[in-house]
């Protein structure tokens, strides 16, 4: 739009906006046009300047001298227009086919700029050094996605925690701007440490797991390349539907969060981890069949003790799954999730490799008998954890 545009939009006078041009605090491209990400430097620029220490010349000044800290880095006041993929890929040593499809897989919807150029070097030296294309784009796919996660989460975290409930609280909107000033501050310098800690963490995680993996002797991973043996439960939460329409949608995700924070934690106790959450349903892996069975049952248990939290359904399989890019496919898989939908509230449903590790464990468990279920080639047995005599009672008096 044009400033003048943009000045109305915004409830700015056309005279600041230009000052504001001028001093490269708004469209530093110096395109005469500002757009979205202007937005957003209007943003920071008041936030900067509800601080007496600033003026917009000396707010100016800071920025091109890179004495204010930014979570946005140096990339909100970049000037310059975005490069052409052709010369982008001419210089980093890449096909123009390939950038583009490394572009689109990240999300690159800014465009690459300059700056962007030397990180994208990195791609070029994985493809010399033998990593398989389709690998490399697997991976940027999961980097991609994982971090535009983060980065809405920490804006969202912001804007519901601490805008939202200030306005509605009263106060104005200087003193929220102010607030959010200190916050951007002092958590921007610790973001990134922050985030190569946990990659360093999580990395050392894999490197365990894989070694792991390795040590197991299996003819599924001679045949398939990726596939692993691997315990699969799906965890879903009866009535959730019915919950947000009875009691509205905060009310709803008050309980999926305090769910939520059960799951998580039973599951570093039994050594599993969520590959992903769609909904209201869990996706979870195990190496141990019994430590899959076993969180289910601790995870009942710690539910039924909160009368205000519904039940869930668990269905879990075992056998050779594909992993791919953070994420397990394949017919073990598609089991799971069957078995997870023939189950009842506050039912835990085995198939039988399952049932087998869970009774040597010291599991109780009740055949259930043969069923037919869509997808599954063959009939399946069916096995499910037995209630405790207190389960029992409490179903009896919910019919």
């Amino acid at each position: 739009m044009t400033p003048g545009e943009f000045a109305d939009l915004v409830g700015l006078s056309h005279e600041e906006v230009e000052t504001y041009r001028s001093l490269g605090l708004l469209d530093p491209e110096q395109d005469g046009l500002l757009d979205d990400v202007d937005l957003v430097r209007l943003g920071f620029v008041r936030h900067r300047l509800a601080q007496d220490a600033y003026n917009p010349e000396s707010l100016a000044a800071a920025v091109r001298e890179g004495r204010v800290e930014s979570m946005y880095g140096r990339r909100l006041f970049e000037a310059g227009s975005p490069l052409g993929l052709d010369e982008v890929a001419a210089r980093v040593g890449l096909e123009a086919d390939q950038l583009r499809q490394v572009t689109s897989a990240l999300g690159f919807s800014w465009g690459v700029r300059e700056s962007d150029v030397k990180m994208l070097e990195v791609l070029r030296v994985a493809r010399d050094a033998g990593l398989p294309w389709e690998a490399i784009l697997g991976f940027t796919r999961v980097l991609g996605d994982s971090l535009r996660r983060i980065a809405d989460s920490e804006i969202r975290l912001i804007h519901v925690y601490i805008h939202e409930r200030l306005m509605a609280a009263g106060a104005s909107e200087e003193e929220v701007e102010r607030l959010i000033s200190g916050i951007e501050q002092n958590l921007a310098p610790l973001m990134d440490p922050m985030l190569q800690w946990l990659h360093r963490e999580y990395l050392l995680e894999a490197s365990m797991e894989d070694a792991f993996f390795h040590l197991t002797d299996s003819e599924t991973q001679a045949k398939d390349l990726g596939s692993v043996e691997a315990t699969i439960a799906f965890v879903d939460i009866a009535s959730f539907t019915a919950l947000a329409e009875a009691s509205g949608d905060d009310t709803a995700m008050q309980v999926l969060d305090r769910i939520d924070t059960i799951v998580r934690s039973l599951l570093v106790e039994r050594d599993g981890k969520l590959v992903k959450q769609v909904g209201d349903g869990f996706m979870l892996a195990f190496h141990d069949p019994a430590a899959a069975v076993h969180f289910a049952v601790a995870t009942q248990t710690q539910l039924a003790r909160d009368p205000e939290l519904p039940a869930i359904r668990v269905g879990i399989n075992t056998g050779p799954a594909l992993y791919r890019t953070g994420d397990y496919l394949g017919s073990a898989v598609n089991v799971a999730s069957r078995v997870v939908a023939s189950a009842m509230p506050d039912q835990i449903l085995l198939t039988e490799p399952v049932a087998t590790a869970a009774s040597k464990a010291g599991i109780e468990i009740e055949e259930l008998g043969v069923r037919i279920m869509r997808g599954v080639d063959n009939p399946l047995a069916l096995y499910r954890v037995r209630p405790t005599p207190k389960e029992r009672a409490a179903a009896e008096r919910q019919r």
